[in-house]
């Protein structure tokens, strides 16, 4: 009767250096390319009532952009958006991107911020142009940064990606003599014109009240005792 004996399997270890199989690693995957928003003027400086035009462009670079939206502020107290279209409620800016469906497109004047969201017409395309211009007037003399919102703006590429990276901003001083109005004050030469007119009143009244007062005397000095 034959004994069972339980068969060994050697197994090998790897020998080093280890010669293989390798397993290949799939290639990383492709991070998004950034999209470039800029704010551009051919001045930083201007005067009370002047008014300035800047310039909003998006260069995406090699991106494919389905969809925009941009945010912008600015200090109200010392700049305010032209209307660029009269005949629409609101205030808007002057939109200029051909390619694209406009879907909003607002300046608030009292809030000091812009709000442009617009859809590529077709297929996603790259983006290298000029997007719209803003106009602001000057209101009184201090400073106003025009800047991107970025927290509240975003690029969309071809696959639903933001791809918003640097984003610039613009710098304007306003100078000169803030106009006050007539509630604020009254000019000097027509306060003179009032105090002159009320003096005359005045002493014509005064010259009323005494002839009345002579003429009451008169008549008493006539009547019998």
């Amino acid at each position: 009767m034959s004994k069972l004996v339980p068969e060994v399997v050697a197994q090998s270890e790897p020998t080093f250096p280890y010669e293989g199989p390798w397993e290949q690693p799939g290639p990383e995957p492709t991070p998004p390319g950034e999209a470039i928003v800029k704010l551009t003027s051919d001045t930083s400086s201007l005067q009370i009532d002047q008014t300035v035009t800047c310039d909003l462009r998006i260069e995406s670079g090699n991106e494919e952009i389905q969809n925009y939206s941009i945010s912008l502020s600015f200090n109200s107290s010392i700049l305010e958006v032209v209307d660029a279209d009269t005949t629409q409620s609101g205030v808007q800016i002057n939109f200029l991107d051909s390619f694209s469906t406009l879907n909003t497109n607002t300046a608030d004047n009292s809030a000091g911020t812009i709000t442009i969201t617009a859809s590529i017409s077709g297929a996603a395309q790259t983006i290298n142009r000029r997007l719209a211009q803003i106009t602001f007037k000057a209101k009184r003399s201090g400073t106003s940064i025009v800047s991107v919102n970025k927290a509240q703006s975003s690029v969309m590429n071809d696959v639903s990606q933001d791809v918003l990276g640097t984003t610039t901003s613009l710098n304007f001083t306003v100078t000169g003599q803030t106009q006050t109005t007539d509630e604020d004050q009254l000019p000097s030469s027509g306060l003179s014109d009032v105090l002159a007119t009320f003096g005359s009143a005045t002493a014509a009244l005064l010259m009323l009240f005494i002839g009345i007062k002579a003429l009451v005397e008169r008549k008493k000095e006539k009547e019998p005792l």
